[in-house]
């Protein structure tokens, strides 16, 4: 075993299970006060997401009254609660959660875990690059899960406010600028399903690096096979050559084949809505 492996393996499994953690508490908050906030939005008619989140808000007209969102919170944000204490411990805790955030937003942190657990995984111990692998699969899991509850909060404001809205945000902005929000939601949906696509590869691969029975119909394939393997069985057509026929496999298969289906429904709708769209002059 090699142990400088096995001690940067144990790190990536710390670091996936801490933020598939923090999905419960941000997301109880954001079911809880999800109309209160999509209210409140469209009677200031803003989508500064980050200011409510950071800071709460109670609102006289629209009788909103919304406690900033958990600090064991690990979700990117340009806005941050108050700190307490001196300000000059204020400014570096601030710029330390800052950092934190940073490091644990969500296509970051998988594609740096991601690209951690292929690298280690002839010479990671089995149990350690099995956790990791199942991490990575619940963690896309739960993006695409979190994804809706965020849609069913806050309508068409959740661009603003999930992880993967941000790393659209460029696209974002510049579909907004022009009137097009269905094509900025699009974008942002595109990137759900290949973060979706990248985090099934990577529990395939990590899966028959430890369980080489699960699978049948091809030998020794890499991770570019696994990621045309997920490809194929989010897209629903197959024909990638390999079977799960094991029960974990099978059950990872059904569950990406459920995921799938919803995103790709997802995905069409809002494309119907973008063909339907007429352009602004």
């Amino acid at each position: 075993m090699n142990p400088l492996a096995a001690g940067l393996v144990t790190a990536v499994d710390l670091a996936l299970l801490m933020k598939a953690a923090a999905f419960i508490p941000d997301n109880v908050w954001l079911w809880r006060n999800g109309p209160g906030i999509l209210t409140h939005l469209r009677h200031e008619q803003t989508p500064d997401v980050d200011r409510v989140e950071a800071l709460g808000v109670r609102c006289d007209f629209c009788k909103a009254d919304i406690r900033p969102r958990p600090r064991t919170s690990l979700r990117y944000s340009r806005r941050h609660p108050p700190n307490r204490g001196p300000a000059s411990t204020g400014v570096l805790r601030g710029r330390l959660r800052g950092v934190v955030n940073l490091v644990f937003w969500t296509p970051l942190l998988i594609a740096g875990c991601g690209t951690c657990l292929i690298l280690l995984s002839p010479a990671a111990p089995a149990p350690l690059l099995g956790l990791g692998a199942a991490e990575i699969g619940l963690l896309g899991l739960l993006t695409l899960l979190a994804a809706l509850v965020i849609r069913y909060s806050l309508g068409t404001y959740d661009l603003f406010y999930s992880d993967m809205g941000r790393y659209v945000g460029f696209f974002s902005r510049r579909s907004l600028a022009h009137g097009s929000a269905a094509q900025a939601h699009s974008v942002y949906l595109a990137a759900l399903l290949l973060l979706s696509v990248c985090c099934y590869a990577v529990t395939y691969h990590g899966l028959y690096a430890i369980r080489p029975d699960q699978f049948a119909g091809h030998t020794s394939p890499g991770f570019t096979t696994w990621l045309y393997f997920s490809a194929t069985i989010a897209s629903t057509t197959g024909g990638s050559g390999i079977y799960p026929v094991g029960t974990v496999s099978r059950l990872v298969v059904t569950v990406q084949t459920a995921t799938g289906l919803i995103l790709l429904c997802w995905v069409f709708g809002v494309l119907a809505s973008l063909r339907r769209e007429r352009p602004t002059r």
